[in-house]
């Protein structure tokens, strides 16, 4: 687990992936110890987006993996985090993140982003971050650049299109 501020990043198990499988908010929720809304991921279809999630589970472990986004004070679950993979041979590793709208503006996506360099950078292997944006001024380009992340250009993803890419260096 991560710890912040105001949020637990908490790392995604077999039984957190089972119960969203069979759409039991309930058995999540009381997993994780939280409130768990039917809306708490902005995923249009998490059940989609699931095996991308479950196949870096199984290769990688917990360790650089996804993890649930939940509020210390509220205890909500207020959406996912997590890397995308592990560290590859440059020593590079991608995060990405996701707040719920109800949740936004309140810098709880560069909170959880922090928590995630934070943990990638406590492994030696780790020299640098990598983040990806859409291909246009947003709140997450804005929240990267305020985390001192560097502009590497504009990239086609085949799955999102036109995609920005960050990167952080080791200090």
């Amino acid at each position: 687990m991560i710890q912040t501020k105001r949020l637990r990043l908490m790392p995604f198990e077999d039984a957190h992936f089972q119960a969203i499988l069979n759409k039991n908010l309930e058995e999540l929720g009381r997993l994780l110890n939280t409130i768990t809304p039917t809306q708490w991921t902005t995923f249009k279809d998490m059940e989609e987006a699931l095996p991308f999630f479950y196949d870096i589970y199984l290769q990688k472990g917990g360790k650089w993996a996804s993890f649930f986004v939940v509020h210390t004070e509220d205890r909500e679950l207020l959406g996912t985090c997590g890397f995308k993979g592990s560290p590859n041979e440059e020593g590079m590793v991608e995060i990405g993140y996701e707040i719920r709208e109800d949740y936004r503006l309140q810098g709880l996506a560069t909170e959880a982003a922090k928590g995630l360099m934070a943990y990638a950078f406590a492994d030696s292997e780790v020299t640098k971050v990598w983040a990806h944006t859409l291909a246009f001024a947003n709140p997450s380009s804005l929240m990267l650049k305020k985390l001192n992340f560097n502009f590497l250009g504009q990239f086609e993803d085949p799955e999102d299109g036109d995609i920005w890419r960050w990167e952080y260096t080791r200090q």
